[in-house]
């Protein structure tokens, strides 16, 4: 599996190895950020009447639904990534991978979806950590006084 192929990535050249290894990353990230969510939400939903009190209600129902639908979203990207591995296969079975071009350009798509998801996410959890902090303190504050 030391067959390169042509990509356009500045063009570089990726082995089919490489193409495989990248989508198994991918899988990798999104699972992981799949338990991430999991961890979230049950974290939010566990400390929910500090949010409340905290006046964050409304904004914890928000985050609650976003993860959600990031959830699921990255659950469509994996399903995505695994037809994309069974495409790999099935091309290389046939020895039709280098003069495929739509399996080079979903590759690229793919990359570009999971980047996006990536960046989304940690904007969202980066958002989430900043109010779990914030009730955090309200907490210290009240059991210093």
């Amino acid at each position: 599996m030391t067959t390169e192929i042509k990509k356009n990535w500045l063009n570089t050249q990726k082995s089919i190895s490489k193409l495989h290894e990248e989508s198994k990353v991918w899988i990798s990230e999104l699972a992981f950020t799949r338990d991430e969510i999991r961890f979230l939400t049950h974290l939010l939903s566990k400390q929910y009447i500090d949010y409340l009190y905290a006046g964050l209600g409304k904004r914890i129902e928000i985050f609650t639904k976003k993860m959600t639908i990031e959830d699921t979203s990255g659950e469509i990207l994996i399903t995505e990534i695994n037809k994309h591995e069974l495409l790999l296969a099935e091309l290389i079975e046939h020895n039709n991978l280098i003069t495929n071009i739509n399996y080079i350009d979903q590759h690229k798509k793919l990359q570009k979806e999971v980047d996006v998801y990536l960046k989304k996410y940690k904007n969202l959890k980066k958002q989430i950590f900043e109010v779990i902090e914030k009730v955090m303190r309200k907490k210290n504050i009240k059991k210093i006084e």
